[in-house]
């Protein structure tokens, strides 16, 4: 809508998309930019798109901004570029969140394929991790498929690694992963531990979850399980969830969460925005 605001209600000219440009988790450039040309356009969408409208707040505007120009792809900006708007997306931490909490494996595959693909993600989290490279097998970026396979030495050396990353720029584990009972998303439906910091997987015959788990007798345990052998998906997550209880029986919960567990809380106000660099005379 920042578009209409400036008072552009109408473009003559092309749609032009540089490289690449990924909506509604599609990733073909042809496909994603003709959704951008009907996404600007109210008059254009489709029963999908009216339906997705439906969930925004009371009263948002419906842009209408009609292209009477086809899409044209370019590898580079064009010389004479002139923006008049710049989109900020959210930052890196906060789009890694809502992927984990919602275990978006589209999504997944373009963050991999972004950083050289699966091979490459694999590489670099066994470097990460300082685990033998034969411990992390990766076949894609979503995970999905039995030639996929991580150690459970691996998983657990994976998140103590990416809490250390985090570390110096104020953030943990937390900031990037689902925090069980405060983060709404898929493990919603699990019986987990309040305060548990995790990522499950799961496949018809194999099930994993890891993270960390805040103590009062032992601290922060960091975990992997993973259950395999015969479809029992509904089993397996039983037994998770059983194994992390006994573990707090034992150990009792925490009541909040410990430092090295808390998400920054000045990343909450983190969100996508537009920037109007030159308006309309």
């Amino acid at each position: 809508n920042t578009l209409n605001e400036m008072g552009i209600k109408r473009v003559t000219g092309n749609l032009v998309v540089i490289g690449k440009f990924y909506m509604n988790f599609a990733t073909d450039t042809l496909t994603t930019g003709n959704l951008l040309k009907q996404g600007l356009n109210s008059q254009l969408w489709s029963t999908e798109a009216q339906t997705q409208y439906r969930t925004m707040p009371p009263g948002t505007p419906r842009p209408k901004v009609a292209i009477s120009g086809s899409l044209q792809i370019l590898p580079l900006p064009p010389s004479n570029l002139d923006p008049l708007v710049r989109h900020y997306s959210f930052p890196m931490a906060e789009l890694l969140k809502k992927m984990n909490r919602y275990s978006n494996n589209k999504m997944s595959e373009m963050l991999a394929n972004s950083v050289g693909g699966a091979k490459a993600v694999a590489r670099k989290a066994a470097e990460a991790a300082k685990v033998p490279a034969a411990e992390i097998s990766l076949q894609n970026g979503s995970g999905l498929g039995i030639d996929n396979r991580i150690s459970p030495r691996a998983a657990t050396a994976m998140f103590l690694a990416i809490n250390r990353y985090l570390k110096p720029h104020s953030m943990t584990v937390a900031d990037v992963f689902a925090i069980v009972g405060e983060d709404e998303g898929i493990l919603d439906e699990r019986q987990l531990p309040k305060l548990a910091v995790v990522k499950s997987g799961s496949l018809d015959n194999v099930s994993a979850l890891a993270g960390a788990l805040p103590t009062k007798s032992q601290g922060t345990v960091w975990f992997t399980i993973i259950n395999g052998g015969g479809e029992n998906l509904k089993g397996f997550r039983s037994t998770q969830e059983s194994l992390l209880q006994e573990f707090i029986n034992q150990w009792e919960a925490q009541q909040s969460l410990p430092a090295e567990l808390t998400p920054n809380p000045d990343r909450m106000s983190k969100a996508s925005s537009n920037e109007i660099v030159k308006k309309q005379s």
